[in-house]
C-alpha cells in the first residue's frame, strides 16, 4: 500500500537500545534488537499494513523468554494494542497488531520493556479519502466496506486504487461481493478517476442493469494516472468484495455501453448480432458512453467504406438511465456518407453523460467502421466548482449520483 503522501517504511533498525531501568515482576531484558515496524502510514480506524516488533536478549546476549512488553501511545487514544501486552516468546519476539484511532496526525507509541528504555515507534493517522492503494491492471485484490473507510458526500464508503497507464488502454474493471451466499449482498459501484483533478470518467453499478448487482466497468481510456473507487449502490452499505480488472479487446459490446474518453478512437463492425433498432427492423447498433465536462464542445465521427454511418447522440440521465435524442447525423457533406455530430454539453451539472448510438442508415446494412472522440474547444469555467480540488477531497465539485434503480 501506500498513500498520496511519501510512504516511508522504516523497516529493520538494527543495534541494541542502551540499558535502562525498569520494575515489575518477570524477566528483564539486558538489551534489545530487530526493531521493525517504525514510521507506517495508514488511515484512521485501520491497522498498520506490518506489526510493530523487537527481540528481547538477556545478559549473555541470547534471546529471553517471557518478558512481558506493555505498549502506550502519545496522543492517548490514537491507538490500541493487541495482544496488549506481549509477552516474548522462545526466540525473543516480541509483537503486536496496531489499530489507528480516530486521531488523525503523529502518534509516538512506546514499547516498555523491562530492563531497558522505552522503544519509540512512530506512525502517522491520515484521512481516509487521503489513502490510495497501489493497484495494476491484471491484479486482484480483496477489500472490504467499513465505516472506517472514506465516506465521499456524507454517504457512500470508497476503498481508491491508485492505476498509472502508460499507454492507451481497453479495460474491463469488475468488482464482486466476496460475502457468504447466505448473507445480504453488497450491491456494488465501480468508478474509474482522473487522478490529477479528481474528474470521474465512468462508472457501473449493475453489469446487467437491476438484474446483475456485481459491476462491470468496460472503459477505452488515454495514458494517463487513474484512480479506482469501488464502492455500493445504497448509501452507508458495507460488505467484503474483490476487485479485478483485465485488458479487453478494443471494441465496443453491441447493446451493453463501452465508456470512451475525449481523444479515443475504435474500430469495429455494425453487425447482425449487436443491438437491435426496434424503430427500423432490421437495423442494429453498438452504444459508446461517454462524461463530457461542463460547456465543451466536443465532436463525434463514425466513418466507414463499407455502410453508409448513421449516428445518434443521446443525453443521458446518468441517475437514472433515461436518455433524450441531443442531435443525429447521417452524411456529414454532400460528399461525404460518414456522419459527423459537433455539440456543446450543458453549462451544469459539472460533467454529463451521453450515450453515442452507431448504427447503419439503411435497415439491414452491416460493415465495419471507426469511431472517434474528440474536442474542439475547453470546456467553460464551472464557477459552483472549486478552482482547485484537493486530493484529499476529491468529491467536492462533481455530483455523486443518486443512484436509482430503473
Amino acid at each position: 500500500m501506500r498513500t498520496l503522501s511519501a510512504f516511508v517504511f522504516g523497516g529493520l533498525i538494527g543495534g541494541a537500545l542502551a540499558c535502562g531501568d525498569s520494575s515489575g515482576p518477570g524477566p528483564r531484558a539486558a538489551s534489545v534488537t530487530g526493531i521493525a515496524g517504525d514510521n507506517q502510514v495508514a488511515p484512521t480506524g485501520t491497522a498498520l499494513q506490518f506489526p510493530l516488533s523487537l527481540v528481547v536478549l538477556g545478559t549473555s546476549g541470547q534471546p529471553l523468554q517471557g518478558v512481558s512488553v506493555d505498549w502506550t501511545v502519545t496522543p492517548g487514544g490514537g491507538a490500541s494494542f493487541a495482544p496488549q501486552p506481549s509477552t516474548s516468546d522462545v526466540n525473543g519476539n516480541v509483537s503486536t497488531t496496531v489499530t489507528l484511532g480516530a486521531i488523525q496526525g503523529d502518534i509516538v507509541v512506546r514499547a516498555n520493556v523491562p530492563g531497558v528504555s522505552p522503544v519509540v515507534y512512530h506512525a502517522t493517522a491520515i484521512d481516509p479519502c487521503q489513502f490510495i492503494k497501489a493497484y495494476t491492471v491484471g491484479e486482484t485484490v480483496t477489500g472490504n466496506l467499513t465505516s472506517t473507510d472514506c465516506l465521499a458526500g456524507g454517504s457512500f464508503f470508497y476503498d481508491l486504487y491508485d492505476l498509472n497507464l502508460s499507454a492507451p488502454q481497453s479495460l474491463r474493471i469488475t468488482m464482486r461481493w466476496s460475502g457468504p451466499p447466505s448473507t445480504d449482498t453488497l450491491d456494488s459501484y465501480v468508478e474509474l478517476y482522473r487522478f490529477d483533478d479528481g474528474v470521474r470518467v465512468g462508472f457501473d453499478d449493475d453489469s446487467i442493469l437491476v438484474e446483475q448487482q456485481n459491476s462491470q466497468l468496460d472503459i477505452i481510456v488515454p495514458a494517463d494516472r487513474y484512480f479506482i473507487g469501488a464502492s455500493s449502490f445504497g448509501p452507508f452499505d458495507r460488505g467484503p468484495y474483490t476487485l479485478s480488472s483485465a485488458v479487453r479487446p478494443p471494441a465496443m459490446s453491441g447493446c451493453r455501453q463501452v465508456w470512451m474518453m475525449i481523444g479515443t478512437s475504435v474500430a469495429d463492425s455494425v453487425t447482425a448480432s449487436d443491438c437491435a433498432d426496434s424503430t427500423a427492423s432490421p437495423r442494429h447498433y453498438d452504444v459508446a458512453r461517454i462524461l463530457v465536462p461542463a460547456g465543451a464542445i466536443f465532436t463525434l465521427a463514425q466513418r466507414s467504406m463499407a455502410m453508409n454511418p448513421l449516428m445518434s447522440l443521446y443525453l443521458l440521465n446518468c441517475d437514472e438511465y433515461t436518455r433524450t435524442l441531443v442531435a443525429s447525423n447521417d452524411d456529414s457533406s454532400g460528399t461525404s456518407t460518414d456522419a459527423f455530430i459537433s455539440y456543446t454539453a450543458p453549462s451544469a451539472p459539472p460533467n454529463s453523460c451521453f450515450d453515442v448510438l452507431l448504427s447503419t442508415s439503411a435497415a439491414g446494412e452491416t460493415g465495419a467502421y471507426t469511431f472517434a472522440v474528440a474536442t474542439s474547444a475547453p470546456p467553460t469555467p464551472h464557477t459552483s466548482a472549486p478552482a482547485a480540488r484537493g486530493r484529499d477531497r476529491w468529491w467536492r465539485g462533481i455530483s455523486l449520483p443518486k443512484r436509482s434503480k430503473l
